[in-house]
């Protein structure tokens, strides 16, 4: 019957809004769960295997977000949640594909930070505030449980996918297939009827934000969450690299830690919805510091895949709680929501920015790499700092 044809129910599917969103961000983390843990590996290997270089690009290009925050949030009133998003591909479709080609001239290296950084500065401001918007007071912990699952089931088989590739292909062949599914995770998104949100903050409003009194805490919270999310994302891949693991084992035991991930996030996505969610934002925390000490010892592929999946076990029972705070500190704000996700980036990304700048200088004195993971297990303990800290820290209540 016609009205049973995939086409149908397909379009029926994508009448809610909501559907809409989380089916353009499942493919689009497929896409780059492909690449996103051989990245910071290509670079690496690119700038002669000096991870100082590899974190100044990462800097340069975290901190020029920074920047361009302001303007992301003017650009997504102009055009809308969705055109602001459906742009972005555009500039992530260059940015890799400027990637393959550095090795022709050193302008691909600045023109590939500029791309990134324009990508992120159209997507992600877009991407948080849109799930503001759709997202019901009192089941927020809910929809940022079923948004980490349709972030991370389409990427448990993308980095053993990415691997294959890799291996046989090399990275010519998984950047043309990141590419080819990154446009098509755009497709949703023109199901839907644009909103648009007014970004009234100046510049200098909104970096002044950063350092206002009552919002300090909220800032440590935000910087801490972007250093041991940064360190993951370039030091643990590159990590495993220096460590001879293969390109297959990589994908392979990243996919097994992002399916044990997958199956605790709705549970927890509920659980964020009690009362106990600053309890359970400490535990979390606590737990991911943890992890990131075994993930110092961490000597054979074997010990990886366990260190692995309880950090990633342990970073969504910390990650659902902080995004819900996050979550249901912007709807708060009411019309001003878009300003508080801005106020968040600029705090991300400037973080990011000088985090990496000193990593880069004490990695020139200090050459071991899962150093870092020291810093991620001290650092992880800040997230608390959204929530209702425990007992030994309220003495920085006053932050």
């Amino acid at each position: 019957m016609p009205s049973h044809s995939p086409i149908y129910l397909l379009q029926y599917f994508l009448r809610k809004p909501s559907n809409q969103f989380f089916l353009s961000i499942a493919i689009r983390s497929f896409a780059i769960g492909m690449v996103v843990i051989f990245e910071p590996i290509y670079l690496y290997f690119y700038f002669g295997k000096s991870l100082s270089l590899t974190l100044l690009f990462f800097a340069a290009n975290y901190g020029l977000f920074a920047v361009l925050s302001v303007f992301g949030g003017r650009i997504m009133s102009k055009v809308g949640f969705d055109w602001a998003m459906f742009i972005s591909h555009f500039f992530f479709f260059f940015y890799y594909l400027l990637l393959n080609f550095i090795d022709f001239s050193l302008f691909f290296i600045g023109l590939a930070i500029i791309t990134r950084a324009i990508g992120m500065t159209l997507f992600w401001p877009s991407y948080h505030t849109d799930f503001i918007r759709f997202s019901r007071e009192n089941h927020r912990g809910t929809a940022v449980g079923i948004m980490n699952i349709f972030t991370i089931i389409p990427t448990i088989l993308s980095p053993v996918i990415g691997g294959l590739i890799l291996s046989k292909l090399g990275y010519p062949g998984l950047f043309a297939s990141v590419l080819t599914v990154l446009l098509a995770s755009a497709i949703p998104l023109f199901f839907n009827h644009e909103k648009h949100e007014i970004y009234s903050d100046t510049f200098k409003q909104a970096w002044s934000r950063v350092f206002k009194k009552e919002n300090r805490r909220t800032s440590l919270a935000f910087g801490c969450v972007a250093v041991e999310g940064t360190i993951a994302f370039i030091f643990w891949p590159i990590f495993m690299a220096v460590s001879m693991f293969g390109f297959i084992a990589m994908g392979s035991l990243t996919s097994f830690a992002l399916f044990v991930a997958a199956l605790f996030s709705f549970y927890m996505g509920k659980v964020s919805d009690t009362n106990n969610r600053a309890k359970l934002l400490n535990i979390g925390a606590l737990l991911t510091s943890v992890s990131w000490i075994l993930k110092y010892f961490v000597i054979t592929p074997f010990t990886a895949l366990l260190a692995h999946s309880f950090y990633k076990l342990c970073r969504t029972s910390v990650a659902i709680p902080f995004q819900t705070f996050f979550y249901e500190k912007a709807a708060l704000k009411k019309h001003e929501a878009d300003e508080f996700v801005i106020y968040r980036e600029i705090v991300l990304n400037i973080s990011r920015f000088f985090s990496l700048i000193f990593l880069a200088g004490l990695f020139l004195i200090f050459p071991k790499i899962n150093l870092s993971f020291i810093l991620a297990a001290i650092i992880s303990f800040g997230f608390v700092f959204l929530g209702k800290p425990p007992k030994f820290l309220r003495r920085f209540k006053k932050l």
